[in-house]
């Protein structure tokens, strides 16, 4: 098999950039992403191993159950300590022995790996990490946390972008993160859209329709009277939507719409009028579940696109005039040949045989057949690092026919 090192010109860096779109649905406590809900599996209630809502990080451990009987090994047991025994627990999961080499986890302390652990013991971890929006409601007692954070770093910096960004916070802000895997480096300007409905009906909706930030009050019941009005703000690159427009948005409603909401202490807010103050409660906040039963069936959408920039490699592979048109595939040589494999042998020889190539070039008549036309044909293209070790190999949907006369090159690609 002939390996061919590729050329300066032959292996090309670019970027790919991606926008994926997010929707988010939350209703009474439960959060739905992209329209799916929980999609049962053979061995684990929801077949992601994770809960509605999220999406797992690594995505390992897919329809996998962990086993109730923990004594389970995997290997042999150790003679000293049942700590120094890998278990089966049904999920994959990284270990490390601690030993001579000092190796261990990058977010372990120093501390906790000298005096916790003995040498010979298991130091294990877990990939069960999963990641979902989630909210924060601060009212006016707990704004120094806000102000005393990073996140009012990014508020000034934003501020180039308008003065919106000096956000009102007097009646108290409403925060809503989103996890960085849903929308890769930013999101992008001009697609943040979120709905607030009450029994069905859309009673008040938020836009970035200026790309500068600014989440601008449209249609919904009280669209007439608060209609322009901006009431939040979006740090893209953050992912994170400060709301704080404090007036109604189902007045028409009346008593039924009270919310019984939360802090970001679990300190409970009664008796609120439906507002962006408490847009999205149950969203992974102190709020627990059933509040819907008594709050108008209030239920929030949270759409976005996100920025993904994707590093791609391509490779260009050259099939050149004269090369790579000898098989070692049994069907490459004559199947008239007998005994072909076996060599010619005597007191002073030992001769492998001369193979006559199968010769599978078309002719316009039977006898005399064609010219000898060395074909073969490229099914698959090894990829070989330094070492000349395989690392990759490209699958060719149709195999390509390659003769003597012919140049061919092959483009892949590779997303990292």
């Amino acid at each position: 098999m002939p390996l061919h090192k590729f050329g300066k010109n032959d292996i090309l860096h670019n970027q790919i950039k991606t926008h994926p779109s997010s929707s988010f649905f939350i209703y009474d406590s439960s959060i739905y992403y992209n329209n799916k809900a929980s999609e049962p599996g053979q061995f684990a209630a929801n077949v992601p191993n994770a809960s509605t809502g999220y999406v797992n990080l690594l995505e390992m451990n897919v329809d996998r159950a962990a086993v109730t009987n923990s004594s389970i090994t995997i290997g042999p047991s150790s003679s000293v300590s049942s700590s120094q025994n890998v278990l089966d627990t049904g999920l994959i999961y990284p270990f490390v022995y601690k030993g001579l080499s000092k190796m261990a986890f990058r977010d372990m302390s120093r501390m906790k790996f000298v005096h916790r652990y003995n040498n010979g013991d298991v130091l294990s971890g877990s990939y069960q990490m999963s990641a979902s929006i989630s909210r924060q409601r601060y009212t006016s007692a707990y704004l120094s946390i806000i102000s005393g954070s990073a996140l009012k770093n990014s508020l000034s910096y934003a501020k180039r972008l308008g003065e919106h960004y000096d956000v009102d916070d007097a009646s108290g802000i409403n925060v809503i993160q989103i996890p960085s895997i849903f929308y890769g480096s930013e999101i992008k300007k001009g697609t943040v859209d979120l709905k607030y409905h009450m029994t069905g009906n859309v009673v008040g909706r938020l836009r970035d329709t200026r790309q500068n930030g600014a989440l601008v009050m449209s249609e919904g019941t009280e669209a007439s009277a608060h209609d322009g009005e901006i009431a939040g703000v979006v740090l893209y690159k953050e992912g994170f939507i400060l709301l704080t427009g404090s007036w109604a948005l189902a007045s028409v409603f009346t008593n039924a719409t009270k919310i019984e909401d939360k802090d970001v202490h679990g300190a409970l807010i009664t008796g609120t009028n439906a507002s962006w103050l408490n847009f999205g409660f149950g969203a992974n906040d102190k709020v627990g579940s059933g509040a819907n039963t008594t709050n108008g069936s209030a239920s929030f959408s949270v759409d976005f696109v996100g920025t993904h920039k994707v590093p791609t490699m391509t490779m260009l592979a050259h099939a050149n005039k004269g090369e790579l048109n000898y098989s070692n595939n049994p069907t490459y040589v004559s199947a008239s040949q007998a005994n072909v494999y076996t060599p010619l042998t005597g007191t002073h020889l030992y001769r492998e045989k001369e193979l006559v190539i199968k010769n599978i070039h078309s002719s316009s008549y039977a006898d005399p057949s064609g010219s000898l036309v060395k074909t073969t044909y490229i099914t698959k293209i090894g990829i070989y690092d330094r070492r000349k070790k395989l690392i990759g190999i490209a699958s060719l949907a149709k195999p390509v026919k390659k003769t003597e006369d012919r140049d061919l090159t092959f483009k892949l690609k590779l997303d990292i």
